[in-house]
């Protein structure tokens, strides 16, 4: 009799403490405060074009590729050296650039016609202050699945603000950095939508959203 209620007890302990670290994790997740909304210290301005899909005449495949506009107002010249990375539901993480042919790149830029426009790799560099000097940039990404509803761009390097957290496992500190985030839903097939722009997620406001990633 003890035996045949030793696995249930034994399991009923594993579900608690599955449960237990679930909460402790969540806890944690939830602990990481969201960035004020008024900057403590001054930051790029980042304007994101609309959000798009193409496939490549040079080689067939599919791209995502976003336009924005990026401008200094911190009163002091800074170095524009973006982070764009993208989420996808299907569990892809995607750098912005990277994995991108040159001859796609140029097949985009001559697609978008923008002669101010400026790719991932050349944009990277000074970027002096004021309006007057804002820079127009062209980021990438290769669509390696393309039967994509969700995804989410998180951009980098536009400001300073950093928090330090611990990690939830190991306890050692994370330095997080602010970061922007933009949610996008897709309903259907993305490939079927011809150059239409891709509109963020119901409910995703349009003003800046920011977090520490």
């Amino acid at each position: 009799m003890i035996h045949a209620m030793k696995a249930p007890f034994q399991n009923s302990i594993k579900l608690f403490m599955v449960m237990l670290a679930t909460l402790l994790l969540a806890a944690t997740v939830m602990a990481v405060p969201r960035p004020h909304a008024i900057p403590a210290r001054p930051e790029l301005s980042f304007t994101p074009g609309p959000l798009r899909m193409y496939q490549s005449g040079e080689n067939g495949r599919w791209y995502w590729y976003m336009t924005y506009v990026v401008e200094n107002g911190t009163g002091v010249d800074q170095i524009w050296a973006p982070s764009l990375v993208m989420y996808t539901d299907k569990g892809e993480i995607l750098n912005g650039g990277r994995k991108v042919p040159s001859a796609v790149t140029d097949e985009i830029l001559e697609y978008v016609g923008d002669p101010l426009l400026e790719p991932q790799y050349s944009i990277i560099g000074e970027l002096k202050q004021g309006r007057g000097n804002a820079r127009s940039g062209l980021v990438i990404w290769p669509a390696a699945k393309t039967n994509v509803n969700e995804l989410s761009i998180f951009v980098a390097g536009l400001s300073s603000d950093t928090i330090v957290v611990p990690h939830p496992k190991t306890g050692e500190d994370v330095v997080l950095r602010k970061t922007l985030q933009r949610d996008y839903l897709i309903p259907g097939d993305p490939t079927k939508r011809g150059d239409r722009v891709i509109d963020l997620a119901p409910g995703m406001p349009r003003r800046p959203v920011w977090i520490y990633r």
